[in-house]
């Protein structure tokens, strides 16, 4: 989605401040495992549904996470229809122009996957590169493989998809989240990393790091929310997070 299509009206932006005592309704896009999906039971759940909950109750803030498609959740937020958004989002100049950032609370670090033995060339020409929609992976390899036919899919499970079913020949995206909701899957098996890993730190256009996205006029929810990710993280139920989830290399910082 557009950048011009996130920016509504000054009437939506009217000061709306979330207050201690008030639930907070947390938005995230549940088709990116570990870190979020839909269990067996139906529920959203995953490393960041998780978090957002600890992080909830160091404020001493009741809340619920919510799942919402991925080009619906910046819209969705700027709507007023859920209070932030926590979804693997990453910080870039883009978004920094219509919604605020709590600090990082994780980094991701990126790299193409293929069928085993592929490898990674400089342009990718004629290769066709499944990615999700609206992601900095997506603007990632649409600025450095110009000569390649990049698919874009709401849906961050779609691009493994093409990926199986041989209509792409490359994704790329979360190391992490490839590997363990892609590769170490029955799904995953013929297929493999390729390439280097590229992150933020090397590249912006790759994200600064993975935050909480909130409304501009929400500085205070911004401050609370700061000092409850540290809380998280001091207290050592963020590292036993990580354990549970299986993301003990997850980059924090």
């Amino acid at each position: 989605m557009k950048l011009k299509h996130l920016i509504l009206t000054a009437s939506l932006l009217a000061p709306f401040t979330v207050h201690a005592a008030d639930k907070l309704v947390i938005a995230t896009d549940a088709t990116y495992p570990p870190f979020e999906y839909v269990d067996a039971s139906g529920k959203v759940a995953g490393f960041e549904v998780d978090f957002a909950y600890a992080v909830c109750k160091a404020m001493a803030t009741p809340c619920e996470v919510i799942n919402q498609p991925w080009d619906g959740l910046i819209p969705g937020l700027q709507a007023k229809k859920y209070d932030a958004i926590m979804s693997s989002m990453n910080i870039t100049d883009k978004r920094r122009q219509v919604v605020d950032f709590s600090k990082v609370y994780y980094l991701m670090q990126n790299r193409f996957v293929a069928r085993k033995g592929t490898q990674l060339t400089a342009d990718l020409k004629d290769k066709v590169i499944a990615v999700q929609t609206g992601t900095p992976q997506d603007s990632y390899v649409t600025q450095y493989f110009k000569a390649a036919s990049v698919k874009r899919y709401v849906n961050a499970q779609d691009p493994m998809l093409e990926l199986t079913s041989g209509r792409a020949d490359f994704t790329f995206g979360n190391t992490v989240q490839l590997q363990k909701g892609f590769l170490d899957t029955a799904a995953g098996k013929a297929f493999a990393f390729t390439g280097p890993v590229f992150d933020g730190r090397k590249d912006k256009i790759l994200g600064e790091g993975v935050a909480v996205a909130l409304r501009k006029q929400d500085g205070e929810l911004k401050q609370r929310l700061n000092k409850a990710i540290d809380q998280v993280k001091a207290s050592g139920e963020y590292a036993a997070l990580l354990k549970k989830h299986q993301l003990d290399g997850l980059l924090e910082d």
